[in-house]
């Protein structure tokens, strides 16, 4: 049976992304920033609107970038798309793939840039990334991992030169607009030498037409934000860190003003994994 969805209530396509600033060639020019915020915070604010830790990420970079974009007064009407990784560890390893290599595809999904309020953001993102999540679970899971596998590196490399040389992401829709990346790490200290790290911030890859990469990374206790950007793109992506970090400092605010909990219940902080 073949059933008919009218736009927004499916997976996004690709191509169908607004345009930014952030959505042209990159340089080979890099601009970092960083944050930390406590995982305790994250995880009351995800149990107290019945939502995934990664919908709790996701709102706040959708807040964060729409504070940015807005304040460079180009914050487009239509919500920004994200392209979320997806861990497929549990695939089956099909014919066209080889053993041993990195169990992840890409979800996308509209992101709240177009709504107002952090707690508005937060139950809309649980809804379309719910959306996302059934729509690309239709999908193969070793899809986008076959097509990466099917093209030499050496031919992919000089396919991205002269993609990004000729500004060609300037003549075709948007495929997505940035990626964002939710990594779960440990819950235990690490050391180096001997020295004991008290935190590691993730920077991801940027991409042609795709220069702004967010990626959070868990551990022991807290939320480390890495933001990595094309320089000429984002100069400064300080603003994007503090603007999550507000965020979800307004969250955790709510949750207070609500009494803590689902309806206005206690709640004890989660020690599970969930995301």
């Amino acid at each position: 049976m073949v059933v008919a969805l009218t736009p927004g209530e499916a997976m996004p396509a690709p191509f169908s992304a607004p345009r930014t600033s952030l959505n042209s060639a990159i340089t080979g020019h890099r601009s970092i920033a960083f944050a930390s915020v406590p995982l305790a915070d994250v995880k009351r604010i995800k149990d107290h609107f019945d939502a995934k830790v990664n919908d709790v990420v996701l709102a706040a970079c959708s807040g964060a970038l729409r504070e940015f974009l807005h304040d460079r007064g180009e914050l487009p009407d239509q919500p920004l798309i994200g392209m979320v990784p997806v861990s497929v560890h549990e695939a089956e390893i099909g014919a066209t793939l080889v053993e041993g290599t990195n169990k992840v595809t890409g979800m996308f999904t509209r992101l709240t840039t177009d709504v107002d309020g952090p707690v508005e953001r937060l139950k809309a993102i649980r809804q379309r990334v719910a959306t996302s999540k059934e729509h690309h679970g239709e999908l193969d899971d070793n899809l986008l991992r076959s097509w990466a596998q099917f093209a030499p590196a050496s031919i992919m490399s000089l396919g991205a030169k002269l993609y990004g040389d000729n500004n060609l992401p300037d003549y075709h829709p948007v495929i997505y607009n940035l990626v964002i990346s939710n990594v779960p790490g440990p819950d235990f200290p690490l050391y180096f030498l001997g020295a004991r790290i008290h935190a590691m911030y993730p920077l991801g890859p940027v991409f042609h037409g795709a220069g702004l990469n967010v990626t959070v990374f868990s551990q022991e206790g807290t939320l480390n934000i890495g933001v990595i950007a094309c320089k000429k793109q984002v100069p400064d992506p300080w603003p994007i860190v503090r603007a999550f970090e507000r965020d979800i400092a307004a969250l955790v605010a709510a949750v207070d003003a609500d009494g803590g909990g689902p309806d206005g219940a206690p709640v004890a902080p989660t020690t599970d994994g969930d995301s």
